[in-house]
């Protein structure tokens, strides 16, 4: 086996944990990145909002190395209902930009946490997850983490000196829903936002929240006070199936929640998405369950009337807030340009896009936002240039 010499214990300047805005230490040592900075913590209105903040899709260490064999020591934590097993496990290498390996953690090997109450109902033991047979000389090295789970780091291992290395790629925010973080994906390079970004050659911050993206005025200042030279919403999914607001209180939130990035990012390109096609809830209000292993609205149509919100209304909605601010950077696409209503076979669901759409998805957001003459383009062609 491979010697590695080398031990870095998180946190480490030595390695940057990418995508995370918190790296809070345990008693016991451990480091679990959180996607919003610590201060949130106290206004985290419930505890699935506040586990989910800690599932690291799109996180990712990045350092670089002339190492040959790379070993990162982690407990993976993940959501499971007894008798159901959770999401596969998945890390990625990439070298130079390059994915060039996988690796998927036993289940048995995993920390299990209640989906209601979020305690623990099986301690898992921490895993060795080793990649080799990397390519001998100094190259920039990624370490893509699970985006279907929670991970307390450990350490990282090497045959070779670790160090912190140089990132210059132009920064997107982006803030979503589970579609956004991508849960059915096959990687972590694979959730659409990191396969646009790839595509694009930005870097990517993904705040998309599973089941909370709704608006919350602690994200908005979150995404305020980030460097970013674009900025990405998908709202309104979760609005319907949490049945959450009525139209009244949509647009104002909509409009503060605009108003309170632009105090931080006055002129940044932004482009608010509409929802993507979700057949149960298109004309139909929330709240959304499932029934059958598919997604189905358990609203009263009659409600409608009382401006309860299906996503037609959510798309009408999007649309008097665009028409009544005068921002020549704010811009808008319609989710059904991502995922046509011809491709709703691909939400295996009735409501997530499966692996295969995950990456069409991330392919036309690519062509569409990122593209020449793109509403996302004008300020990363600038600091890319820089």
């Amino acid at each position: 086996m491979d010697a590695v010499r080398y031990r870095e214990v998180f946190p480490s300047r030595a390695v940057e944990v990418v995508g995370a805005l918190d790296l809070p230490v345990s008693g016991a040592g451990r480091v679990r990145p959180r996607r919003l900075p610590a201060w949130t913590r106290s206004q985290m209105p419930s505890e699935n909002f506040d586990f989910v903040v800690s599932m690291t899709s799109g996180v990712r260490i990045v350092t670089r190395t002339a190492a040959t064999v790379i070993e990162l020591v982690a407990d993976f934590v993940s959501i499971a209902p007894p008798g159901i097993e959770p999401a596969p496990v998945v890390l990625e290498l990439v070298v130079e930009g390059v994915p060039r390996a996988r690796r998927v953690v036993r289940v048995d090997h995993s920390t299990l946490v209640d989906p209601e109450r979020y305690a623990v109902r099986r301690q898992g033991e921490p895993a060795a997850v080793r990649f080799s047979g990397l390519e001998p000389g100094e190259k920039t090295v990624e370490l893509w983490l699970p985006h279907t789970c929670a991970v307390d780091l450990l350490e990282i291992r090497s045959d070779a000196p670790l160090r912190t290395a140089e990132r210059s790629r132009p920064r997107w925010v982006h803030h979503g829903s589970s579609i956004s973080q991508g849960g059915e994906a096959s990687a972590p390079t694979r959730t659409w936002p990191v396969v646009a970004a790839r595509l694009a050659g930005v870097d990517v911050l993904n705040l998309g929240f599973s089941g909370n993206a709704v608006g919350d005025p602690f994200v908005a200042r979150t995404i305020r006070d980030l460097p970013a030279d674009a900025i990405s919403l998908e709202i309104g999914i979760n609005v319907v199936n949490g049945d959450l607001m009525r139209r009244r209180a949509f647009e104002p939130v909509m409009h503060g929640f605009l108003d309170t990035i632009r105090d931080g990012h006055p002129d940044a390109p932004l482009l608010l998405i509409g929802p993507i096609p979700c057949p149960s809830v298109e004309s139909l209000p929330g709240p959304t369950v499932i029934r059958g292993g598919m997604a189905a609205s358990a609203g009263d149509p009659r409600q409608l009337a009382e401006g309860a919100m299906s996503l037609s209304v959510v798309r009408d909605a999007l649309a008097a807030v665009l028409r009544n601010r005068r921002d020549d950077a704010l811009h808008y696409l319609d989710g059904r340009a991502l995922l046509r209503p011809a491709e709703v076979s691909d939400l295996d669901d009735g409501l997530h896009p499966n692996a295969r759409a995950l990456v069409r998805m991330g392919q036309r957001f690519a062509r569409t936002a990122f593209a020449e003459g793109g509403p996302l383009a004008p300020r990363l062609a600038r600091s890319a240039s820089r």
